[in-house]
């Protein structure tokens, strides 16, 4: 059970931090106590580790609940009266009960963990017996793997998307080469990799090719005698004596059979849905390598597994494009028979929402095709993911099930923590980890940071074909992800059977459950507030730990005086500083808006993440607070760290990886040697001394910096950077050309952003042996008109981007850099500097190296803050906005029954391409209609503020109007609407006239990130 595990390795981070309590928490606690408790739960993390169950093994899954409630009752025991202490600071008396408290409670956990020891041991002693329930669970279940007949050549499942595939995998099979090879194909659940097998094998060519083939799906429960019986089974037309086998015969025996069987013949094996590597290598060592082009064809959802067992790389199954989506629904449902005009638009849609994956489009093709009428289908459209799932026998979910089960102890609340995020969500995988660590899900292990560990997780979860990547760095790391919906269906529903996260999403509004839950974990809101609760405010503390909203305002109705013990706090709201501090256990904060902190903030002793989306003033009492790993703001002022009484007494935040967002950054040596181990920091330095920027190369373990210093400062005397950077941003530090190799010279460097006035001089002349893993460079709005460079100078240069420049052509050696895949250009770019891009680009051709793409376009982000509705057209009873640019579309909550709604929600575009257009668009929700009637639209114009962005980065004083546009017949403006430089940032304030309609505006603001 993932909610037992997870919380045993919570239990073990609570105990680990009340044995290192800060002294100024005066905190009183019996440490032998303390420690008895922390052993007994380490033996028991370790019987989950090597004990877990799949669903059905009722001893182990009533043990594993066992475990689960006392680790939860401990933790609450611990934290809630030590939360008491803290309060009661001041009252000697009040704190001596609550650890008189904390002892009694400790002792009952004690002995409810003795308990539980017992019953573990009369487990493993039934373990020990003959035909025990454990022992031959995996016998029993061994039906689930089988042999499968090869079905007949041009059979019902038809492939769509994957004939390249196909063709590739055929001509690996038929090769020259002599000696027995493994093909291995890899993707996740109900992508289609056994209907491709069936299409390979059953081939005409593939047929003739072999003497014998044979199939055998292995599945997760499987024994050794089982896949070979099931092969020699398979080839019982060729071999007379097969039925004589005796199945009491050892496997040894029965695979020298085998092996005999198969000697001197040209034989194909299909073993399909592996999950062991186990299993292949017993396989493999009865079958004989007959010289003679024999071959294995192996079919998984693990990724390591294909690439360990796998004679070459393993082929890759994708999802299906949108057309191929479409195409393979129709098929199924029509076969050769044309689609009726009136359900094309509909299919089209509902092919679209199956995202690519070939199971749910199969799924709901036996759905559509029972009643092929327009309303049936549009009913189907408004819940596509619902309908896959909620078949009678819900073939698609146990389908994926078992990649759930299949997953190890210490995966398993890692991945059911996607239930929190909302369908089709882009996860930053920084945020993601954070949030396991700050859920206790991640156990320490030698010396690798607790981030570095869920990463390996995340990647670990991406190789079973569990989470897709969205993108990955230059340098590797994967940045953003998510989940597809039918597997974010599975993580709902099995985290709420274990009560281990309750999701809410839009179209739950007003639930009473809070009335009746016993404990709620992790509580997600995905839209919308809970309204009427039948819970009476502030009379019960719900033991809810974690509270993670992601639309405006849907946090509002949550106080901390209703989950005391909060230990994550993720809203976008503008969150009551008071209320934050009084989450004594906080773990992990992010809110919006300015945010003054007291010197109070020193008791939310176990915060690690803090994260604000505005403004952060910081008291000196952060200094000892040395639980935090990240800290991060749009600005952060951050005065000094207070001088010591005493040298020994000094707090080093020695957890601290990320520091972003300060401004006036005070770079001395008292500062730096404060934050040892920061391996991100982004900072603007204002009046700097003469070595101030020296003390950089003292921080031995960053990896990512920016630097920007104020307008008018320079770098006096030496700058010096640690070698192990692997990232970094320079802006306003005007560095020499000549001086370059400060940068040049970090043997780690792999990306490198020279932003305005970054470097000066005409001219630049990198040196050999410099940037020597440089992957990744973008120069804008540096002074640069001459680059002389070859391609010995930038070896691994892989993507180059060129910003605002009087640079006149790229260095033309640069073709002959053979991992150079891009350059992108500026949209202002000279004519001069795009010929000399296609140039290189032109001679990589006659050279035969790989494509290089030259892009003219625009990087950014466009932040659209609809801020409310006026006067829409009557009859429009629950309004809701739809934005869209190009292939992205993001959408308001509705609001019910307003012609005047307040929506007051960010929205994000991301803009690639600046001549698209931006497309607004009000929508009617009606629950009875098939389809939300639209009820006026308009177009954004956002090249005048991406212009007024290009002009001015940067330098201008807060409230200064760059520009003011006029209500025209070329935009949708119904008054005067000003472009703003705020915060660094350039803003326009708009209000919309709806067209379409009889009436109606619409109120934003614009905001550019580029």
């Amino acid at each position: 059970m993932a909610a037992a595990y997870a919380a045993l390795v919570s239990l073990t981070h609570t105990i680990d931090q009340i044995l290192d309590t800060p002294p100024t928490l005066h905190i009183i606690v019996d440490r032998k106590q303390i420690e008895i408790l922390q052993k007994k739960a380490d033996l028991l993390l370790d019987f989950l580790e090597n004990y877990t169950s799949t669903r059905g093994d009722q001893e182990i899954e009533h043990l594993e609940m066992m475990i689960g409630d006392a680790a939860y009752a401990a933790e609450y025991i611990i934290e809630f009266n030590v939360m008491n202490q803290i309060l009661a600071a001041r009252s000697r008396s009040d704190r001596e009960e609550s650890s008189n408290l904390l002892f009694e409670g400790v002792e009952i956990s004690i002995q409810e963990f003795l308990f539980i020891e017992k019953e573990l041991v009369k487990f493993k002693k039934d373990m020990q017996r003959p035909n025990n329930y454990y022992l031959t669970t995996t016998k029993a279940s061994s039906s689930s793997s089988s042999s499968r007949p090869l079905l007949p050549a041009g059979g019902k499942n038809k492939m769509v998307g994957f004939n390249d595939h196909m063709d590739e995998i055929m001509g690996a099979l038929s090769t020259n080469e002599s000696n027995l090879r493994i093909i291995s194909i890899v993707g996740m659940g109900g992508i289609g990799k056994t209907t491709l097998a069936i299409n390979v094998s059953n081939n005409p060519y593939i047929v003739e090719h072999f003497q014998l083939r044979a199939w055998f799906t292995v599945s997760q429960e499987y024994t050794d005698k089982k896949i070979l019986l099931g092969l020699l089974h398979q080839i019982n037309n060729t071999y007379r004596n097969a039925h004589e086998i005796d199945d009491d015969d050892d496997d040894y025996a029965i695979g020298d059979i085998l092996h005999k069987t198969l000697f001197g013949r040209k034989y194909l094996i299909v073993m399909d849905d592996m999950w062991d590597i186990k299993a292949c290598d017993m396989v493999k060592r009865f079958l004989p390598d007959n010289n003679n082009g024999s071959r294995i064809l192996v079919t998984t959802r693990l990724m390591k597994l294909a690439v360990d067992i796998g004679s070459r790389g393993p082929y890759q199954l994708n999802l299906l494009e949108k057309s191929q989506s479409w195409d393979l629904l129709r098929e199924k449902i029509f076969a050769e028979e044309r689609c009726p005009d009136e359900l094309e638009g509909t299919g089209k849609s509902i092919a679209k929402k199956c995202n690519g994956l070939p199971l749910a489009l199969v799924v709901i093709a036996g759905v559509l095709a029972k009643s092929k009428t327009k309303e049936h289908w549009v009913s189907i459209e408004k819940d596509v993911t619902s309908a896959v799932n909620n078949q009678d026998d819900e073939s698609c979910m146990k389908i994926l099930l078992l990649s759930y089960n299949n997953l190890p102890i210490h995966l398993k609340p890692c991945f059911l923590y996607f239930a929190v995020f909302p369908e089709d969500h882009i996860i930053k995988v920084e945020r993601l980890v954070r949030l396991w660590v700050a859920e206790g899900f991640i156990r320490q292990c030698g010396h690798k940071s607790l981030e570095e560990i869920g990463e390996e997780y995340l990647e670990d979860l991406i190789d079973r074909n569990l989470i897709l990547v969205d993108w990955r760095s230059v340098t590797g790391e994967v940045t953003d992800c998510h989940i597809h919906d039918v597997l974010s269906n599975l993580c709902r529903r099995e985290a709420q059977k274990d009560n281990f996260i309750f999701s809410f999403a839009r179209k739950l509004y007003n639930p009473d459950i809070l009335t009746f839950m016993k404990i709620t974990p992790r509580l997600s809101i995905n839209g919308g507030k809970w309204k009427g609760t039948k819970h009476k405010p502030y009379t019960s503390q719900i033991p809810t730990r974690s509270l993670l909203c992601f639309s405006k305002g849907a946090s509002t109705d949550y106080t901390t005086r209703r989950f005391p013990l909060l230990r994550v706090l993720d809203v976008v709201d503008i969150y009551p500083k008071d209320e934050i501090l009084q989450l004594i256990y906080s773990r992990y904060v992010s809110c919006m808006g300015l945010m003054m902190l007291p010197s109070s903030i020193s008791r939310l002793w176990s915060l690690q993440t803090l994260f604000v989306d505005g403004a952060l003033i910081l008291p000196g009492e952060i200094w000892q607070m040395p639980q935090l790993r990240h800290v991060e703001a749009n600005s952060i002022i951050l005065p000094d760290p207070p001088p010591p009484d005493n040298v020994q007494k000094i707090i080093l935040l020695e957890n601290l990886q990320t520091l972003s967002g300060v401004v006036d950054f005070e770079c001395s040596e008292a500062v730096i040697n404060r934050i040892p181990n920061v391996k991100k920091l982004e900072i603007v330095c204002g009046t700097i001394g003469s070595n101030c920027l020296r003390n950089l190369g003292l921080l031995h373990k960053l990896e990512q910096l920016y630097l920007k210093l104020n307008t008018g400062t320079s770098c006096c005397g030496e700058i010096v950077f640690p070698s192990s950077l692997k990232e970094l941003m320079l802006s306003e530090c005007k560095i020499p050309w000549e001086d370059m190799s400060v940068v040049g010279s970090l043997p780690n460097l792999q990306v490198l952003e020279l932003r305005k006035n970054a470097a000066i001089g005409q001219k630049w002349i990198p040196k050999e042996g410099e940037f020597t893993r440089l992957k990744f460079l973008w120069i804008h709005e540096c002074e640069l008109e001459i680059w002389e460079a070859d391609n010995t100078h930038f070896p691994c240069l892989e993507q180059l981007h060129l910003g605002c420049l009087n640079l006149i052509e790229i260095p033309l050696d640069f073709a002959e850099i053979l991992p150079l895949r891009g350059i992108n250009l500026h949209h202002y770019s000279s004519n001069d500097l795009l010929a000399s891009a296609n140039e290189i680009s032109e001679r990589r051709e006659n050279l035969d190296y790989d494509a290089l793409y030259v892009n003219n376009i625009t990087f950014g982000v466009l932040n659209i803050w609809v801020k409310r509705g006026i006067n829409l057209a009557v009859g429009g009873g629950n309004p809701y906005v739809v934005i869209t640019m190009a292939n992205q579309s993001v959408e308001t909550r509705v609001v019910a029954n307003d012609v005047h709604p307040i929506w007051d929600e960010a929205l994000t575009i991301y803009v690639l391409d600046p001549s698209r257009p931006v497309s607004l668009t009000v929508r009617d929700h009606n629950k009875f209609s098939n389809m939300d009637n639209k009820m006026g639209n308009a177009v954004i114009d956002i090249k005048p503020l991406l212009e007024a962005g290009w002009v001015h980065q940067n330098g201008l004083p807060n409230g200064t109007i760059i520009t003011r546009i006029l209500p025209s017949s070329s935009n949708c403006l119904s008054k005067e609407s000003s472009i703003v430089w705020e915060n660094g940032r350039v803003i326009q304030d708009m209000c919309l006239r709806l067209e379409n309609s009889e009436c109606g505006q619409v109120e934003l603001q614009l905001r550019w990130i580029d």
